[in-house]
């Protein structure tokens, strides 16, 4: 029985630092393929959040833009479009209801990203009701006259930070809706 007690080895030393290598190098693989994809999800959040951001202020601002015009009579101007603001006139609940839509700086994403790719606030102001901010990841909006009752309507929304696996455009996405507003009540 005390022979069979010296037959049995335990693990060298060298063996032991070879299977703590093995482990580490695989600990460190798996830690950067988590990384790499936990980065990878993120960035795909901030591209969901920007074109659903870019689709309801095209949609906010096209119905509120279809309302213009609405039960004013003729002499009314039922819009104004001055750079990137833009008035909607029309009467639901005073005589003459205002919602304006424009941009201003977003302090908060802003600081840090290059000329052309700070982000801006889309503010929406109702009749004399202090702004509220509706989006906050906007990089322009555009309105083009195609007649004076049909308006075609562009937001480019961008993500809020810069990616590093995207080498265009400083790292930043962007994504565009557009769409063509007929003004329903002009004219009536």
């Amino acid at each position: 029985m005390f022979s069979k007690l010296h037959r049995q080895a335990g693990f060298t030393l060298i063996e032991l630092l070879i299977a703590v290598g093995i482990t580490g190098v695989i600990a460190a693989a798996g830690f950067n393929f988590y990384v790499s994809m936990h980065n990878s999800t993120l960035s795909q959040q901030d591209i969901s959040d920007m074109q659903q951001a870019s689709r309801s202020c095209l949609d906010e601002i096209t119905n509120t833009l279809r309302m213009a015009g609405y039960k004013l009579d003729s002499t009314q101007v039922p819009y104004q479009i001055v750079a990137d603001s833009l008035f909607v006139y029309f009467s639901d609940t005073k005589p003459l209801d205002t919602v304006q839509y424009y941009l201003t700086p977003n302090e908060l994403l802003g600081p840090s990203a290059p000329e052309g790719w700070k982000p801006m606030y889309l503010m929406k102001k109702v009749n004399s009701q202090d702004a509220a901010i509706y989006a906050d990841v906007i990089q322009s909006i555009g309105y083009t006259l195609v007649d004076s009752a049909t308006v075609t309507v562009a937001v480019t929304s961008q993500t809020p930070k810069a990616d590093e696996a995207w080498p265009q455009n400083h790292g930043y996405r962007s994504y565009t809706s557009t769409e063509r507003v007929t003004i329903r009540n002009f004219g009536l």
